[in-house]
């Protein structure tokens, strides 16, 4: 089995909708791939995200008829062994992202994909939404 880390800054919003769309997709299609989702933040509780899980998230998931077959777990902040251990890594924003990968994994930057989604600040979700289906989508045709 493959796998593929997102990553995003808090992995409560962006990431993890990734990650759990991939996740519904490719077990449908049979892909022999598997994504997982971390956040850069070095301290990801300093968000005091209300729950585990961003509602966008949770509602985009609802409205699309992916159900979660389990309560989502608390966002978990990306350490090297998770990069080393990922096939491929995508991060929600080169703008947002790459400084913080040059900083913190500078070994493992050159392996990054990026793709530019904006957070909530950024970009209104039901746009970084559609995007993040369209390029996972993609993403999903790519490894068919």
């Amino acid at each position: 089995m493959k796998s593929i880390i997102f990553l995003c800054t808090g992995n409560y919003y962006r990431s993890r909708f990734c990650e759990l769309y991939f996740n519904h997709h490719a077990q449908r299609r049979d892909l022999s791939w598997r994504a997982d989702s971390r956040g850069l933040a070095p301290d990801i509780t300093v968000f005091r995200n209300p729950g585990p899980l961003s509602p966008y998230t949770l509602e985009a998931l609802r409205t699309l008829g992916i159900r979660l077959d389990e309560t989502p777990r608390r966002p978990l902040t990306v350490y090297p062994a998770d990069l080393l251990a990922a096939d491929r890594i995508i991060a929600l924003s080169r703008h947002e992202h790459e400084p913080m990968l040059k900083a913190y994994f500078p070994t493992y930057e050159p392996r990054v994909e990026y793709w530019e989604v904006g957070d909530i600040a950024i970009e209104a979700p039901a746009e970084a939404i559609a995007k993040m289906i369209e390029l996972t989508d993609r993403l999903l045709d790519e490894l068919q």
